[in-house]
C-alpha cells in the first residue's frame, strides 16, 4: 500500500507555484504566503514566510508549512499571522504560540480582518463567520451567493460581495442587501471612510456606488481582482496588465506587472501580489522578488528597471 502523493514526488518541472498574499510588516520585513500544486491540484503544499528584502537581496524565512493548500492569509506584523487551508482550518501564529480553529460548514476561502482586529472567514451560500477569540461565530445568511471579497474601515462600514451582482453591508448582527440591480460577479471592492464602495467585475465592469446611485468607471476590458488607496490615489489590479490608477471615473494605466491578483497598502508601501512575484511601490519606484521551485523553494530579487516596464 502507498502512501498518500506529496509535492516531493512530483518533478519540479511539473509543479505549479503561486504567490497567495504579501504584506509589508514595517522596514525590510514582509509576510508572504506561497502554494506549490501539482497540475491537478491533487496535492499541495503552502508555505508562510517571512522575507527580509532590502531592494538589492531578499531571503526568507519559514514561519509555518502545511501539507494542504492554502486559501487565505493575513499578517499584520512579524509575530502576527492568520492562515486559513482547505477544510475551513485556520492557524493563528502569535509569537511562539500556534492555535487553530476549525470553520463550520460550508466553504471557506477567504479572511478579512478589520483596523480593529475583527476578524472575519467567508464563502459559498452567502456564509460568513466572525472569530470571537476562541471559535468563528457564525453570521446569519441573507444570500445563497458564493461571496468573493470583503471590505471596510470600520465595523460600520463593513461590506462583502460576490457572484450575481451581490453585495451586502453588515449592520450589527444582520446583513442589508444594497440593490445594484445587476447579475455580474464582483471580484474586488473597496469601501472608502465616506461610504462610497468601489466595484471590480469581469470584463472590464468597474463601478462606484454611493448615496444611492450607480456610476461606471471606465476601464479596458480585463477582470478586475484588486482595488485599494495608497498616499491619495486609488489603484486597481486586474488580470491582464496589472495596475491601473484612478483619474476621476477613468482607470489608467500606471505600472505593466501582467497580474496583480491582490494589492495590500501599509503607510509606506503598496505591495502587489503577481502570479509568482511580489512586487513593492513607495509612492516613486518599483522594486520586488519573486520566488521558483527546482526541488527547494528559492526566491530571487527582480530587475525592475528591466523587466515588467
Amino acid at each position: 500500500m502507498t502512501g498518500r502523493k506529496t509535492i516531493d514526488d512530483v518533478p519540479s518541472q511539473e509543479v505549479y507555484l503561486e504567490a497567495m498574499r504579501g504584506y509589508h510588516l514595517g522596514g525590510t520585513l514582509f509576510g508572504v504566503s506561497i502554494e506549490l500544486s501539482d497540475e491537478y491540484r491533487e496535492c499541495g503544499r503552502s508555505y508562510l514566510l517571512l522575507v527580509d528584502f532590502t531592494g538589492r537581496s531578499a531571503r526568507f524565512h519559514v514561519l509555518l508549512q502545511l501539507e494542504n493548500q492554502m486559501l487565505s492569509h493575513i499578517s499584520g506584523s512579524q509575530d502576527d499571522h492568520v492562515l486559513l487551508e482547505v477544510g475551513g482550518l485556520t492557524h493563528f501564529l502569535r509569537g511562539s504560540s500556534h492555535t487553530i480553529a476549525r470553520a463550520p460548514e460550508p466553504f471557506f476561502h477567504k479572511l478579512f480582518r478589520l483596523p480593529d482586529g475583527t476578524l472575519f472567514t467567508y464563502g459559498e451560500d452567502g456564509c460568513v463567520c466572525r472569530f470571537d477569540g476562541i471559535s468563528w461565530q457564525p453570521i446569519q445568511p441573507l444570500v445563497s451567493s458564493f461571496l468573493r471579497a470583503m471590505h471596510g474601515p470600520s465595523a460600520e462600514l463593513l461590506h462583502v460581495a460576490g457572484n450575481n451582482g451581490t453585495l451586502l453591508h453588515l449592520q450589527g448582527d444582520r446583513w442589508r442587501q444594497v440593490p445594484l440591480d445587476f447579475n455580474r460577479s464582483i471580484e474586488a471592492i473597496h469601501v472608502s471612510p465616506n461610504g462610497t464602495v468601489s466595484i471590480g467585475c469581469e470584463d472590464g465592469i468597474c463601478l462606484e456606488y454611493r448615496d444611492n446611485l450607480l456610476k461606471e468607471i471606465k476601464a479596458p476590458d480585463s477582470d478586475f481582482m484588486s482595488i485599494c488607496d495608497f498616499k491619495g490615489a486609488r489603484f486597481w489590479g486586474d488580470n491582464d496588465f496589472g495596475v491601473f490608477v484612478q483619474d476621476n471615473h477613468v482607470l489608467k494605466e500606471f505600472r505593466a506587472l501582467g497580474f496583480a491578483y491582490a494589492m495590500q497598502p501599509s503607510p509606506d508601501l503598496l505591495v502587489v501580489t503577481g502570479w509568482k512575484e511580489i512586487f513593492v511601490f513607495d509612492g516613486n519606484s518599483w522594486s520586488g522578488f519573486e520566488f521558483g521551485y527546482d526541488g527547494q523553494l528559492y526566491i530571487q530579487v527582480i530587475d525592475m528597471s528591466r523587466r515588467y516596464l
